[in-house]
C-alpha cells in the first residue's frame, strides 16, 4: 500500500498515554499532529510496522506501543520538546515511502542502513547514526532437524531446497533475492505483507522456513511454546538506523543523533539493551 491508499492505522501519543482508535483508510500522519513541515513542532510524528519485538510491539490492553525502539523514540521526542504520536503502519513499503517523502517526522521501525540495503534506502530517505548491529536469522519448525553451526551460520546451500518466507521490502527479501533465489535447488521464497502471516504459515506447514531479523526470530521462537525454533544465524552485519524524510527538511538528524550518542555515553543504551534481551 501507497500514500493514500486504505491502511490501519492504531495510534497512541505515548508520553501522555492517550490513545486514538481510527480505521481503515484515514489517513492521519502529520495532517491531523503536524510536525515541522505543517507548521507545529508540538508533535513527533514516528511511523512504525509491528509487530516485531522487541524492537517495536502494542499492548492492546494498555493501549501503548514498547520495546527498544519506542524507548528511543520517546527519547528523542524529550529532546526535541515534542509530544511522541506513533503512527503504525499496516505495509512496510508504505512505511518506507511515507518517511522519504515526510508523510511522519521519523521512522523507527528497525531500518536496516548498511550495505546495499542501505545504499538503496539512501536514494528515498535519510539517516541517523546507526544504533544496533543485527544479524538475519532461519526459523523453522522445531521438528525440523537443521542445525547450522554458530561461527559460520546458515548458509545459501542449506536453505537453497526449501520454502522460505520474508516480509516483502525488508533487507531478509533483498538479502535473499540477491543470494538465495539465484541458487535456488527446488526450494521458493515467498514475500509476505507482515510478519505474522509469514509466521501463520510456518506453524502451519506452508513453509518450510522464515527469515528474519535475529532477535526478532528469537522473540518469536520463544513465545511460540516450543513449536518454533532458530535453525542458526545468517550472518549479515547490518546497522539499524533512524529514518527521516529525504535531505531531512526538518532538521532532525543532529538531535537524533545527540540523543544517540548520550545513551551511549551515560548508560542508558546498555541499560535499554538488558532491559529487552538484547545484549
Amino acid at each position: 500500500m501507497r500514500r493514500g491508499v486504505s491502511r490501519g492505522f492504531v495510534i497512541a501519543t505515548v508520553v501522555i498515554v492517550a490513545v486514538i482508535m481510527l480505521g481503515a483508510g484515514v489517513y492521519v500522519g502529520k495532517t491531523l499532529y503536524g510536525g515541522s513541515g505543517s507548521n507545529s513542532t508540538k508533535y513527533l510524528v514516528v511511523g512504525t510496522n509491528i509487530p516485531f519485538p522487541p524492537f517495536e510491539d502494542y499492548n492492546y490492553s494498555t493501549g501503548t506501543y514498547f520495546g527498544f525502539d519506542i524507548n528511543f523514540s520517546v527519547l528523542i521526542a524529550a529532546q526535541l520538546h515534542r509530544t511522541l504520536v506513533v503512527d503504525n503502519y499496516a505495509n512496510w513499503d508504505a512505511l518506507l515511502a511515507d518517511i522519504g517523502t515526510g508523510v511522519v517526522d521519523m521512522g523507527a521501525s528497525s531500518i536496516t542502513e548498511s550495505g546495499h540495503v542501505g545504499y538503496l534506502r539512501n536514494a528515498s530517505m535519510t539517516f541517523s547514526e546507526p544504533y544496533y548491529e543485527a544479524n538475519q536469522a532461519l526459523l523453522v519448525q522445531s521438528s525440523n532437524s537443521l542445525v547450522c553451526p554458530t561461527t559460520s551460520g546458515c548458509t545459501v546451500h542449506n536453505m537453497s531446497s526449501m520454502k522460505l518466507g520474508v516480509q516483502a521490502g525488508t533487507s531478509s527479501d533483498i538479502w535473499s533475492a540477491a543470494y538465495l533465489v539465484p541458487n535456488e535447488t527446488g526450494g521458493s521464497v515467498t514475500g509476505f505483507a507482515d510478519v505474522p502471516t509469514e509466521i501463520t504459515a510456518l506453524t502451519t506447514g506452508a513453509l518450510n522456513g522464515v527469515l528474519i531479523d535475529y532477535n526478532i526470530a528469537l522473540a518469536y521462537a520463544s513465545n511460540s511454546s516450543g513449536a518454533l525454533k532458530i535453525a542458526g544465524p545468517i550472518f549479515t552485519h547490518e546497522f539499524y538506523g533512524f529514518a527521516v524524510a529525504h535531505g531531512d527538511p526538518e532538521g532532525l538528524i543532529p538531535s537524533i543523533n545527540f540523543v544517540i550518542n548520550q545513551a551511549e555515553q551515560n548508560g542508558t543504551y546498555q541499560k535499554l539493551l538488558s532491559e529487552w534481551g538484547l545484549g
